[in-house]
């Protein structure tokens, strides 16, 4: 989709004429970039095409041109597994052109690119490794010395690998490497989809889906996991339209240094489980741009030199994390730890460029499913596991079929049977969780989590180079918290509070610049929040410019009372930016769902808001907090009403109005309720 700001199920429809007889599945998540596969083509056949789309938000159907393509015939191809020996299957001939026939499963290592020039296409087939083994196994492996291809296909791993096992593994090679068309599926402790570990050069890397269900790491420290993980020694870099999605610590990581490394078009949807888990880190020298990242979790970590950071989307959430501090210490604790959008940390982050980018992070209240749900949605319901008992007493639960780390469920909760209250795990073992349970566990128990309030600080800022020369500007940063102004505190390392802050200042103690440097220059922003502007950890001495911008106190989901929307930079950075030319625009007032101004707020509010709205392009309020006023406004001053009214008559339940396209119904129920009650009800 073109528009960064959007997204969409999708599905491509396909046939032999226009008449388009086939079709993939709609996908079932909205997202802004997509990929589908089409299945059963013929070699030498012309096949016509269209991506049909539909927005979640408006209900809208969008269909791009009638298309078409010719499937080709690889006649010199060599055919797999053919009568090749294997698993794994060593593809050893230069310049060859494999294609892969058929599923294939390993218990261990599928396939080696052992030879320069060959490409493997799965040809929409599913190659399985890590099937059983405690090696650590890879799905495809370069071992080549020479350039290197892998294409349309799907690599998944199996029932029982070592740690560290890889979907797709490159090590030491500074050869040319291409990847498309592949979708992951790893779940065991530390897997990756694709790691590059040392001197990658010349790789591109583009419309792929690296998906991860992996739930445990070794450390949050080193080497941690991710979706995608690049060291890199060279240069010619691209990682551009790929979707990625879950894991549970980061999404691109890129180490070291490179020329031409662009990171662009990527769809991120990841999952931070672990501390320190950013969706985007960038090497130094690399240009990072039309990324759409909507994680659970944190944005972008900038601690290098030379970054390009521009035209990014990020509208995250988040929720506590585990850490283990010190390194590979246990059990790992739940730390309640700031959400930041795009932090810039430590001494070699210097001249970096950070502009044009949209970060919205609003934290809801904490949230508890009860432990129901499926472990595919844990990123909604916290659900870890769902499994059968083999048995339970009054202070535990055994599983036979699990091999646990030692204390790895401590602090979890555990749904054990219908009819009672979830229970606290104080501990777990090998295969038992140890918890007070009320009654005997039923036919099937889950794992899950409450997920707990963090802070958001959109902009973070821990630039300890005194003359780092860092800028920021061009941007929209918004931070909301859900909470009250009688349960908002502040608190240390590990359980800071429930404050939102857009710009949040770490350890920015190191001194002055020089005259006319300075650590980082904050200017010609908007920054939009309901609570606090500036937060720190201690009082700001560093040479910080904030110039120029445009502060806005939003009143949703409602606005926080404070003396000050400052908080602990000290008074000499108070004042820079009390003269610094920065506009701050602190009235709520238009925050008021009472349309027809009746002192009450039911569905003939509705009614006016509706009637203005065909009178008016003005949406009276930017009443979703996204920085724009747009008829997702319109969505969200109706679910306010909806959720303040006490008009009897109205069917509708808050949840019912999710979309646009619900306007529609809720309209027709407004004019017929207004029907009922006459003109005097305006």
């Amino acid at each position: 989709m073109g528009d960064i700001t959007k997204s969409a199920v999708s599905q491509v429809e396909y046939g032999t004429s226009e008449r388009l007889e086939e079709s993939t599945v709609m996908t079932s998540k909205p997202r802004w970039s997509h990929l589908h596969y089409l299945t059963g083509l013929k070699p030498g056949v012309v096949y016509y095409y269209r991506l049909v789309a539909v927005d979640t938000d408006t209900g809208l159907r969008s269909e791009s041109e009638t298309l078409s393509f010719q499937t080709e015939i690889k006649a010199e191809a060599l055919r797999l597994p053919g009568a090749l020996s294997g698993p794994p299957y060593v593809l050893d001939q230069p310049d060859t052109y494999y294609i892969l026939t058929e599923d294939v499963s390993a218990d261990g290592n599928a396939f080696q690119i052992a030879a320069d020039g060959v490409t493997l296409d799965l040809d929409g087939h599913t190659v399985v490794f890590g099937k059983n083994t405690d090696e650590q196994v890879f799905g495809v492996r370069f071992i080549n010395q020479g350039r290197g291809t892998l294409c349309n296909g799907f690599v998944v791993q199996g029932e029982r690998s070592g740690n560290y096992s890889c979907a797709i593994r490159s090590n030491s090679r500074p050869s040319p490497t291409e990847i498309f068309g592949i979708s992951t599926d790893v779940h065991l402790k530390c897997a990756y989809p694709i790691n590059f570990l040392s001197q990658a050069s010349d790789v591109q890397i583009h419309h792929n889906h690296l998906y991860s269900r992996v739930t445990e790491i070794e450390s949050r420290h080193y080497p941690g996991n991710a979706l995608l993980q690049m060291y890199i020694s060279g240069g010619n870099i691209r990682i551009h339209d790929n979707l990625l999605t879950e894991g549970c610590h980061r999404g691109i990581y890129l180490s070291e240094s490179g020329i031409n490394v662009e990171v662009d078009h990527n769809d991120i949807r990841h999952h931070q489980q672990y501390v320190n888990g950013y969706a985007l880190i960038p090497c130094a020298n690399a240009d990072f741009h039309h990324n759409k990242i909507t994680s659970t979790g944190r944005g972008a970590h900038l601690t290098k030199e030379n970054i390009q950071f521009h035209d990014n989307y990020f509208y995250l959430s988040g929720h506590q994390d585990l850490d283990d501090l010190p390194s590979g210490s246990r059990p790992f604790s739940h730390n309640l730890i700031e959400l930041h959008g795009i932090k810039f940390e430590g001494e070699e982050v210097v001249n970096c460029k950070v502009f044009s980018n949209y970060v919205r992070i609003a934290q809801k209240l904490p949230s508890d499913s009860a432990g129901l749900g499926n472990p595919e949605d844990k990123i909604e319901n916290g659900v870890y596991l769902r499994s059968i008992p083999a048995g339970s007493g009054p202070t535990s639960l055994t599983d036979n079929t699990q091999n646990w780390e030692t204390g790895r469920w401590r602090q979890y909760y555990v749904r054990y049977a219908d009819g009672f209250p979830p229970a606290y795990i104080s501990q777990s073992s090998l295969n038992t969780l140890t918890a007070n349970l009320q009654g005997s566990a039923g036919p099937q128990y889950t794992i899950y989590m409450k997920w707990q309030y963090v802070p958001p600080t959109p902009l973070n800022i821990a630039c300890y180079n005194v003359q780092a020369g860092n800028e920021v500007y061009g941007n929209t940063f918004i931070a909301l918290t859900g909470y009250e102004d009688r349960d908002i505190r502040h608190g240390g390392y590990g359980d800071t509070g429930n404050w939102a802050s857009t710009i949040m200042f770490v350890s920015m103690d190191k001194g002055s610049a020089t005259p006319g440097m300075y650590s980082i220059f904050v200017h010609d922003n908007t920054f939009i929040s309901n609570d606090l502007f500036l937060n720190s950890s201690s009082e700001v001495n560093m040479t910080v410019r904030i110039e120029n911008n445009n502060f806005k106190l939003t009143g949703a989901p409602h606005v926080t009372s404070r003396e000050s929307r400052f908080r602990a930079v000290g008074t000499p950075l108070e004042t820079l930016v009390n003269q610094g030319n920065n506009q701050f625009s602190l009235n709520t007032d238009w925050k008021n769902p009472d349309i027809n101004g009746d002192g009450r707020t039911n569905i003939t509010d509705a009614v006016v808001f509706l009637l203005k709205r065909r009178q008016s392009d003005h949406i009276l309020g930017d009443w979703n907090v996204d920085g724009r006023e747009d008829l997702s406004d319109v969505v969200a001053l109706l679910r306010e009403i909806l959720s303040t009214s006490l008009t009897p008559q109205n069917e509708f339940t808050l949840d019912a109005l999710q979309t646009v396209d619900d306007i529609s119904i809720y309209t027709s129920a407004a004019f017929a309720r207004l029907e009922s009650v006459g003109m005097d009800g305006l």
